[in-house]
């Protein structure tokens, strides 16, 4: 300042503290590992670093309780799981933590009986986001890892982008069908496999320092909860079950798919009709194929159209 007064710089002395600032900052990109970035992942990962990640779910015994009744009444029949998952949060708050956090799981027992569904009614109970990825699309395993820059196909894996675009640090990454788990192998015929791609993201020792092969970063992804579904427990990868904890589950009982249907036909008044459906439901679950939830809503909406009233 002269006088009082602000001098400014000259179009030299402003380009060269310009020029200043660039190098300064492209040195300190190359230093934290962000100088290949693209602008736009730079962008996310910069704001991710700054605001932090947030941490979703109960954070008291009580909220803990609720969750549990609430995921209890909603599927009864997983009564074993939601017990479990009750117990897991509520030892985590006793150690001071907050938010949804639990061991990856897998839950193994036939189609139809809501293994996915359980999954996500969770994560949206916990008010987290929650991914699906399905084993039989073919490339689950590269979407969950991620695939390096070069590839016609780079892109970050499905637990990363969810992070980044969410800022939630614990979402729940549901992977459907592990018991048929295999190897895929790309375009540019480099192979990989659901189970190697899951380990270190399932691992305590790893999972805190995973590294985003596209963004070429470390991410912390301790907190990430993961839901495995299988029709078929002995099918299922002996890593993946040594690191996961295996619910046995069974069909549908009589008495669970019943409450089930009569909490989808709250509405409906014809006695008789609803009679007989829980008479016909019944029956299917006592027959070795049993019953699944699909069956069960698609009757509901048969129930409905033949009792709606005529003209709607």
């Amino acid at each position: 300042m002269l006088g009082g007064r602000v001098q400014e710089l000259g179009y030299r002395q402003e380009k060269k503290a310009k020029d200043l600032a660039a190098d300064a900052h492209a040195r300190r990109l190359r230093q934290v590992g962000m100088s290949a970035l693209s602008k736009e992942a730079r962008a996310q990962v910069t704001a991710l670093a700054r605001a932090g990640a947030m941490l979703n779910g109960p954070s008291c015994e009580d909220e803990v309780y609720q969750f549990a009744a609430d995921l209890h009444a909603e599927s009864p029949w997983m009564r074993d799981v939601s017990a479990w998952v009750m117990n897991q949060l509520l030892a985590h708050i006793e150690k001071g933590g907050c938010g949804l956090a639990l061991p990856p799981v897998i839950l193994a027992g036939p189609p139809g009986i809501g293994k996915s569904h359980f999954a996500r009614r969770l994560a949206e109970r916990a008010g987290t986001p929650s991914r699906l990825i399905d084993v039989g699309g073919g490339s689950a395993g590269f979407r969950i890892t991620g695939t390096e820059k070069g590839w016609s196909t780079a892109q970050a894996g499905i637990p990363v982008e969810t992070i980044l675009s969410s800022h939630v640090a614990n979402p729940v990454m549901v992977v459907d069908e592990v018991d048929k788990a295999g190897e895929m192998r790309s375009e540019s015929g480099r192979s990989t496999s659901l189970t190697t791609a899951l380990l270190p993201l399932l691992d305590a020792g790893t999972a805190p320092s995973f590294e985003c092969p596209f963004h070429r970063l470390s991410f912390d992804m301790s907190r990430v909860i993961w839901i495995m579904t299988a029709n078929d427990a002995d099918l299922i990868p002996a890593p993946l079950r040594d690191r996961a904890r295996v619910f046995h589950l069974e069909g549908l009982k009589g008495e669970d798919a019943v409450d089930h249907f009569d909490r989808l036909t709250t509405h409906c008044c014809d006695q008789a009709e609803l009679d007989q459906c829980r008479a016909f439901i019944t029956r299917m679950t006592e027959t070795p194929r049993g019953i699944s939830l699909r069956q069960i809503r698609k009757l509901v909406d048969a129930l409905q159209v033949s009792t709606a009233p005529f003209g709607h």
